[in-house]
């Protein structure tokens, strides 16, 4: 049965719709102290002013510039170790205790030593991301090729498959959606970790801009500055779902990645 979008659009933005009347309701009515929590009318009125003034558009479009590279270059690398702890067990025993090591470790508290060792702006910030991005990338790799089954490999060994066609044709292809998962956690991680990066170690940039405000008692525009980055990152999801959707259209998971 074929759904409505416009009833599925509704039925996702009504929790959303509801959550802003009851604020603006609880606001009205003097329940939230509005001089740290405006209501959704004020900080409307603030985002206006702030698309109006361009200064959104200019450190949306750093943070982007940040967290896109940070992620690209991180996505390249985490595919690349995965792919090589997968497949070597030499360098998977070399590598496995600095990705075990460093997996759980709080990315956000090295963002001072990539200033110290990279200086305030754009390069501290990618780093961050970088590291942030690579480990999840890794370990999805590693499990979607390690998880290949055996059948699979030895037919395709039997019709006389060379090794590097098998990295790229099985392998890897068997390994799609599992790495698709890692770039989905990898994106929310990037837009973390740059503006993060931005808020200790940077003079722009979204993070900056909402901990200027914030800094400053302009809790309004500070508030309209967070809802452009939730608007933002939850198009680059949506983006991210489609397009892991139509590369994985042969995949049983594609049907369940438009419905996410």
């Amino acid at each position: 049965m074929r759904r409505d979008p416009l009833a599925d659009a509704l039925i996702r933005t009504a929790p959303l719709l509801l959550l802003g009347m009851l604020w603006q309701a609880a606001s009205s009515a003097g329940l939230i102290n509005t001089a740290f929590l405006p209501s959704p009318a004020t900080i409307s009125v603030a985002l206006a002013d702030l698309l109006g003034g361009g200064e959104i558009g200019r450190n949306i479009f750093i943070t982007l510039f940040r967290a896109g590279t940070g992620l690209l270059l991180g996505a390249v690398c985490g595919i690349w170790l995965g792919l090589m702890m997968a497949r070597s067990l030499k360098f998977r025993a070399w590598v496995t205790p600095i990705v075990g090591g460093t997996y759980s470790l709080p990315k956000s508290a090295l963002i001072p030593l990539f200033a110290l060792w990279f200086g305030i702006g754009s390069l501290t910030a990618i780093c961050a991301v970088y590291l942030a991005c690579l480990l999840p990338m890794t370990v999805n790799t590693f499990q979607g090729v390690v998880s290949t089954p055996k059948v699979l490999t030895w037919s395709a060994q039997a019709l006389g498959t060379s090794e590097r066609q098998m990295l790229s044709r099985i392998y890897l292809r068997h390994a799609l959606p599992d790495i698709f998962t890692g770039l989905r956690i990898a994106l929310g991680f990037s837009f973390v970790l740059a503006i993060s990066s931005e808020m200790i170690a940077s003079t722009s940039g979204i993070g900056k801009l909402v901990f200027f405000y914030g800094e400053n008692g302009a809790y309004d525009y500070m508030f309209a500055a967070i809802a452009c980055v939730i608007a933002v990152a939850f198009l680059c999801d949506r983006a991210m779902l489609a397009v892991s959707g139509w590369c994985l259209r042969w995949h049983e998971s594609a049907a369940n990645a438009r419905t996410a």
